[in-house]
């Protein structure tokens, strides 16, 4: 059996063993005590209390609050226009562009106020989003916005609502006034009134990516030094100490 050389750990003088051997035991009195554990929990909490007030958390945390509020607005927005009052049939003028008339079934020029608060909400919405590329799970979510509108595009342009494929406004909505209130009443009803309509989804996608910004805006208090974050708001090493310690 081979020997194992211990040498290194016990010192080769009687003096340097006490040395050794009373360190030891005051570093396990700390522990013991809880003396240790405190001081490591000052240290990271202090740690992350900088990165936490940094510029840069300070500068993510705007980030998102921004990606929070369009979001809210858009789902608020999708709320509005999925309302079946605003779809109540009967005998409806239009005022169109340049100010002449027509004749509709449905309240047109009311339904285009809230399409068009629609519109100009998911565009604030998608632009917050994604710029939010150091979230995997927020930048997942805008894109499930974009790929959704994309599966009613054609829908959406029977009506006057188009999206735009311009470098750097990928994405993009812009409605047609006049055709939007000259597009059948059938067509426009069926993808902003009901559950499971384009707005309804919506709504729901634009809730979920409020909650992701939300929760994204926690996590950037809980920043460790390493750009990391932890699942609470602990600190990186307190779980291994208890805090009656």
């Amino acid at each position: 059996m081979s020997s194992i050389d211990f040498s290194s750990f016990f010192g080769s003088s009687q003096t340097t063993q006490s040395t050794g051997l009373g360190n030891m035991l005051g570093d396990y009195a700390s522990i013991k005590n809880g003396s240790y554990g405190k001081l490591l929990k000052a240290y990271y909490k202090k740690q992350e209390k900088d990165y936490a007030t940094s510029d840069e958390a300070k500068e993510e945390s705007a980030k998102y609050s921004k990606v929070k509020s369009f979001a809210s607005d858009l789902k608020n927005a999708a709320s509005a226009i999925n309302d079946k009052n605003l779809f109540a049939e009967g005998d409806y003028e239009v005022t169109y562009k340049d100010g002449t008339k027509g004749k509709s079934n449905y309240n047109m020029d009311k339904i285009y106020e809230k399409a068009k608060d629609f519109v100009d909400s998911y565009n604030k919405a998608l632009k917050a989003g994604a710029s939010a590329e150091e979230s995997s799970a927020v930048s997942g979510r805008t894109l499930s916005m974009v790929a959704f509108t994309k599966q009613n595009s054609n829908l959406l342009e029977q009506i006057g609502i188009t999206a735009s494929s311009k470098e750097g406004e990928e994405g993009q909505l812009t409605i047609d006034e006049d055709k939007f209130k000259k597009a059948s009443g059938a067509t426009v009803k069926s993808l902003f009134s009901g559950s499971g309509s384009y707005a309804s989804v919506m709504e729901n996608k634009a809730g979920i990516l409020s909650s992701l910004a939300e929760s994204q805006i926690s996590k950037v208090s809980s920043y460790n030094p390493k750009g990391s974050y932890d699942s609470g708001t602990a600190s990186p090493l307190s779980s291994f100490f208890s805090s009656e310690v």
